[in-house]
């Protein structure tokens, strides 16, 4: 159990975080509302303050609690939440970039030296400046998300790690193998090996710029293998993952890919393992929230988005090969656990 002072510097340090990052979110509505001022007003409920704060409150209370049973460390590096800080700054001033973005609805100006990436990829989403392909871009993004989300972020991620510390806990991690699909700067992978350091890992990402701010985070931790490559596409043999993770980019996936993508996860993993997806939760998870879903998509181009919140994944998985076996909601976040059952033939065709 945790020390009266170490529950206490929790609740300083999130309370801190959501005044901090909420205070940015706060900012960029306010310049950027001329922009957003023709969107579409929903007609599905929006969550009240009240609920929003009892949300958060929830979120954290279990982030907790989830650290006091032992599932990971206390989540209180000062150290690495002022490095993070640093990024205010920047933030700031690139809020009138993205707020013109969205008046002209410009979502198709990454560089053309891209066009080896998929057409999908090759987006502003967010209307964020230089998509996901720059290394500004990636400076930028952990603190994007953490604005967006009011400080939330980081505890919606440690609780896709819940599973996978379970599953971990009767087995010998350096033995075994994690798969981060869409690992963007390696902050969940920093995490995980933070509380697991002797668990192999694999950070793969079609951004360059990001993978190589993931090697900078991730340089201290050894067995870490580095991949730039698609999710439909995975270098890797037939199963050779013990588990695998995806956070916060499957509604950034056409249908058609998402299938794609279902299936090479469900070939890397070794019969047993499991994958654990985490995204934005769908249509009824939160009744409060389908105003959010709706506005979501146009608000922040997201154009894959709103099929994903209608979308049964459970379906999605299972014709692939892989059962659902649990969800949980974190706040605006929802957890699927997926298992591979043991004996099922790969789908796919094993790697040189």
């Amino acid at each position: 159990m945790a020390t009266t002072v170490e529950r206490l510097t929790y609740a300083a340090a999130q309370t801190a975080r959501v005044a901090f990052y909420g205070a940015h979110y706060l900012v960029a509505r306010v310049v950027a509302r001329d922009a957003f001022a023709d969107a579409d007003t929903p007609s599905r409920k929006f969550p009240s303050l009240r609920a929003t704060l009892k949300g958060m409150r929830a979120l954290f209370v279990t982030d907790l609690k989830n650290a006091e049973q032992g599932l990971y460390p206390m989540p209180l590096d000062l150290a690495d939440e002022m490095r993070r800080a640093r990024a205010s700054l920047l933030y700031l001033a690139d809020i009138p970039r993205v707020a013109e973005r969205r008046r002209r609805n410009g979502h198709d100006e990454v560089d053309a030296d891209a066009d080896h990436l998929p057409r999908y990829y090759r987006q502003n989403f967010h209307f964020q400046t230089d998509g996901y392909l720059s290394d500004d871009s990636a400076r930028l993004y952990d603190f994007q998300v953490e604005a967006l989300f009011a400080g939330t972020a980081d505890a919606m991620r440690r609780r896709a790690y819940v599973p996978i510390a379970r599953f971990i806990e009767s087995r010998d991690p350096a033995r075994m193998t994690l798969l981060d699909i869409g690992a963007g700067t390696g902050r969940f992978l920093s995490f995980v090996k933070g509380a697991q350091p002797r668990l192999k890992a694999v950070a793969l990402d079609l951004s360059e710029p990001y993978l190589e701010r993931a090697r900078r985070a991730l340089s201290k931790h050894r067995s870490v293998k580095f991949l730039a490559a698609s999710a439909e596409d995975v270098p890797l043999d037939d199963a050779s993952v013990d588990a695998a993770v995806s956070i916060f980019v499957f509604h950034e996936l056409p249908p058609r890919v998402r299938i794609r993508v279902a299936r090479e996860i469900a070939r890397v993993l070794k019969p047993g393992g499991i994958f654990v997806l985490a995204d934005t939760i769908q249509y009824g998870d939160i009744s409060d929230c389908d105003g959010l879903i709706d506005a979501f998509p146009t608000l922040l181009h997201e154009p894959y988005y709103e099929s994903f919140a209608r979308s049964d994944l459970g379906a999605l998985f299972g014709a692939a090969g892989l059962k659902l076996i649990d969800t949980d909601i974190a706040y605006l976040t929802k957890i699927w656990v997926f298992e591979k059952k043991a004996g099922r033939k790969p789908q796919g065709r094993k790697r040189s």
